[in-house]
């Protein structure tokens, strides 16, 4: 999907960079919040830590003593989730009862210093304060202040910021791809605007590419239609000399035929003439069908295959009257070809005119359209049939050779197969022999459409 289309491609790119751009940007103030949280936490706790400082008093043998209220009444309330201890060196001098049945590992810490750590069992932040406590009779004592809290509590503010912020982020995200894909779609506009005018040019329904396009365009635009007057100037040239040419060649060989018949000659000399002018009008005929054939071009009008069909079987009907051929035409008469309308009847006409001469009495043609992947449009298939003695199995890759018949007693020049042949390979098409349904040769076309 992605492969096939540009907007999708660029929609797909763009997206990948949007959501590497935000997961990062989400990471970080992700991070830049768990930080600034777990700061706010400690100096919370140094707050408590010098308010237990404050009140803190010393005995002579060194125990602490504090005033009651404490300072913070959620020190006195057990499983408050703030808890207040005071150690001597290793020693637990006073815990606040809101600490009941919890025990704090006691550290060293020098004298100014903090120590903020998260402990496991239970789950707490912890601040540590060192404290050089010294009495009027000049007694000191090194002493740590601890405050800790409830760990679940910066986790639980931590957890709602991440959900927030990943719901904002995800909503600016798929807002920013839906304006992301918009603005593309009305970029991209002028790209579409070319492929419907091909089509429509394909179609025949254009002669050429004609709007208003950005200045970026301008110059495929107009190499595009130079190419399409240059194209159609061509083959109509190509044509014109082709058909000057047809006219030029044919007339002194009509004559020479014609002088030939007329005039008396030896038998073996007007043999030898007539031979030779045979094989003149057969290679005439042969190169001028050969160079007439200009092959598939994507924007060529697409030909429609039943009208001309029924007029070249009508002519055929005409030309074999005496046979009485039955004709049958079977398949999906709105189907259309790539190719010259010319390339058309000569292909079909050949085709045709063999089986009408080699069928007993019927000859039957199948159109059919086949859907190919990654083509807008299906190709064409065509199966002539008849009803005769068919080719042998030796002479089948043969007849679409030059001057090679298959039946000798037939009159013929062995040109029409290898028109047929060379038509197809111009047009990329392929071209195979099969056994017919009606007990004669059959022949299937495949003709494709442009990608």
């Amino acid at each position: 999907m992605i492969r096939g289309s540009l907007q999708l491609r660029l929609l797909a790119a763009a997206g990948l960079m949007l959501i590497a751009f935000l997961g990062l940007s989400g990471a970080a103030l992700e991070r830049a919040f768990h930080e600034a949280a777990r700061k706010s936490m400690q100096e919370q706790l140094k707050v408590h830590i010098y308010a237990l400082l404050s009140a803190l008093e010393l005995d002579r043998q060194g125990r602490p003593r504090l005033p009651e209220p404490l300072p913070e009444p959620r020190f006195a309330i057990p499983g408050s989730g703030l808890y207040g201890f005071v150690f001597l060196r290793d020693r637990l001098l006073w815990r606040s009862p809101s600490a009941l049945g919890i025990e704090l590992s006691p550290q060293r810490v020098a004298a100014g210093k903090i120590l903020f750590i998260r402990e496991h069992a239970p789950e707490l932040w912890v601040l540590y304060y060192g404290v050089l406590w010294e009495t009027v009779r000049r007694q000191r004592f090194p002493l740590v202040v601890a405050v800790a809290s409830d760990a679940g509590a910066l986790t639980r503010e931590v957890d709602r910021f991440r959900h927030t912020l990943w719901l904002w982020l995800g909503g600016c995200g798929l807002l920013l791809l839906a304006l992301q894909a918009g603005l593309l779609r009305w970029s991209l506009r002028p790209l579409r605007a070319i492929a419907t005018d091909l089509a429509a040019i394909e179609n025949g329904r254009k002669d050429c590419l004609h709007g208003s396009y950005p200045k970026e365009l301008a110059g495929l635009v107009a190499n595009l239609n130079t190419l399409l007057h240059s194209e159609r100037a061509h083959l109509e040239r190509y044509r014109n000399t082709l058909a000057d040419l047809a006219h030029s060649l044919k007339t002194p060989l009509a004559v020479l035929r014609g002088l030939s018949q007329n005039q008396p000659l030896p038998p073996l000399i007007q043999t030898t003439l007539h031979e030779q002018l045979d094989r003149m009008q057969m290679l005439v005929d042969y190169q001028l069908q050969k160079a007439a054939a200009r092959g598939t071009l994507s924007t060529l009008t697409p030909v429609a295959v039943w009208p001309v069909l029924e007029r070249i079987c009508a002519s055929l009907d005409k030309v074999y009257a005496e046979k009485n051929v039955c004709c049958i035409l079977e398949g999906d008469e709105s189907a259309r070809g790539f190719l010259e309308e010319g390339d058309l009847y000569e292909l079909l006409g050949n085709l045709l005119d063999n089986a009408y001469k080699f069928c007993q009495q019927r000859v039957k043609v199948t159109v059919s359209l086949l859907s190919a992947h990654g083509k807008r449009h299906p190709d064409l298939v065509l199966r002539i049939e008849d009803d005769g003695h068919g080719i042998a199995e030796a002479l089948r890759s043969e007849v679409v050779k030059r001057g090679i018949r298959a039946d000798q007693a037939t009159s013929g020049h062995g040109i029409g197969l290898a028109v047929v042949a060379e038509l197809v390979r111009l047009n990329r098409g392929r071209m195979r022999y099969l056994e017919s349904e009606l007990g004669g040769a059959g022949w299937e076309i495949r003709l494709p459409a442009p990608s």
